[in-house]
């Protein structure tokens, strides 16, 4: 039985992008390690300062700074394809934060290129991350994996040779 306390900021992503790549995911079923995209995150990853890293239980994200009294999480992508994605992992984060940490106010922001998103920690986003969170657990324990949709992403998916 997967556990909500298992979800991590990928998951979020993924089931935020593909309900079946979230699945596949969530069962150890790794994208194509070999896929130009999942090698280009993955040295971008490694390009990063690892003095910026901020491990904390089982999240990984970019940056922590403290700024006039509240927290700022950063979040570095390599495209925004799917920014809804992106932000629903940066609120994720944002959400374990808030509450493991008893943090007063956090916020985040996602930056890719030129482009940033910000990501307001509130209340009503956080009661959002609990809907989500319950959504994603109860999905993740269904037997068998969700039907194929095709998402305007599908060419650029790690998983792509799951579904074909």
């Amino acid at each position: 039985m997967f556990l909500t306390d298992q979800i991590t900021g990928t998951l979020v992503n993924y089931y935020a992008t593909c309900k079946r790549e979230a699945w596949l995911y969530s069962r150890g079923i790794h994208a194509d390690q070999e896929d130009d995209n999942i090698a280009m995150g993955r040295a971008l990853s490694q390009l990063q300062n690892s003095e910026m890293k901020f491990p904390y239980s089982h999240l990984h994200f970019d940056k922590i700074e403290k700024q006039r009294g509240h927290y700022l999480i950063t979040e570095y992508k390599k495209t925004l394809k799917n920014p809804e994605a992106a932000k629903a992992q940066l609120l994720f984060y944002l959400y374990i934060l808030k509450n493991g940490l008893k943090l007063k106010e956090c916020h985040g922001k996602i930056i890719s290129g030129k482009t940033t998103l910000y990501v307001e920690g509130s209340l009503e986003n956080f009661q959002k991350m609990e809907i989500l969170l319950g959504e994603i657990t109860a999905f993740i324990n269904t037997q068998k994996p969700p039907s194929l949709v095709l998402t305007p992403w599908r060419r650029a998916c790690g998983y792509r040779s799951y579904c074909f």
